[in-house]
């Protein structure tokens, strides 16, 4: 047995399940938190896999066409959160290296969802959809683009290098539609009913955008030697 081989043996497992809608600045924000808290810790005898999850937040979102991002805050969460809970979330996200801004459209993200799920499939999939998400995230959240747009999610494709063809033809197609819608209502069945939902090792289970330390506190309570 090769020292290589070895070492992977030795290997600790740390798999959490990241269930996310991608119009979810708090998701945005739990994902670099989840990447300060993995900064902090000793990951070279750690095989880390990182799995993300569909949920919709706003089902009814129009799956053709979209609408004027703050009207519908304004229709769904009332004037006033608009006011005050949008430059909160702001100051917020420059803590965390994100620059909000909350103009542009906003439509159904089930393609985007199909689209993570699809880039799963490939080769070296799990790195492909967090790769993905980055894109995803940053091009809703800080360039205002629309994620229902499909020509938006071929070019997020691009950036992380598959075909545009490839993608535009899958995007038309109904390919993984009914696993995606399965996967989302199994969530809710499980009693998902507000995102991030962090899932370690299959034991833990952490709701919301929780600090660095929150992380590193589940990753020992599942047993790793951090």
């Amino acid at each position: 047995m090769s020292n290589s081989q070895k070492t992977n043996e030795n290997k600790q497992e740390l798999r959490i399940d990241i269930i996310s809608d991608n119009i979810c600045p708090w998701c945005y924000i739990g994902k670099r938190r989840l990447e300060k808290a993995l900064s902090q810790i000793n990951t070279s005898m750690i095989n880390i896999s990182i799995i993300w999850h569909p949920f919709e937040l706003d089902p009814h979102l129009p799956r053709n066409g979209s609408l004027v991002k703050l009207d519908r805050y304004k229709q769904k969460f009332g004037e006033e959160f608009v006011k005050l809970r949008l430059p909160a979330m702001i100051e917020t996200g420059k803590q965390e290296g994100i620059h909000f801004s909350f103009g542009g459209k906003i439509g159904s993200t089930f393609d985007s969802h199909r689209l993570l799920y699809y880039v799963k499939q490939q080769e070296n999939g799990e790195k492909k959809q967090n790769d993905l998400i980055n894109v995803l995230f940053r091009y809703y959240f800080e360039q205002e683009q629309d994620l229902s747009d499909h020509q938006v999610l071929i070019n997020a494709a691009e950036q992380i290098g598959l075909n545009s063809n490839e993608i535009k033809e899958f995007l038309q197609s109904d390919q993984y539609k009914k696993e995606v819608k399965e996967e989302i209502n199994q969530n809710q069945r499980d009693g998902i009913s507000g995102v991030p939902n962090f899932r370690i090792n299959d034991r833990i289970e952490l709701s919301g955008a929780q600090e660095p330390k929150e992380f590193i506190q589940a990753f020992r309570k599942v047993g790793l030697n951090i």
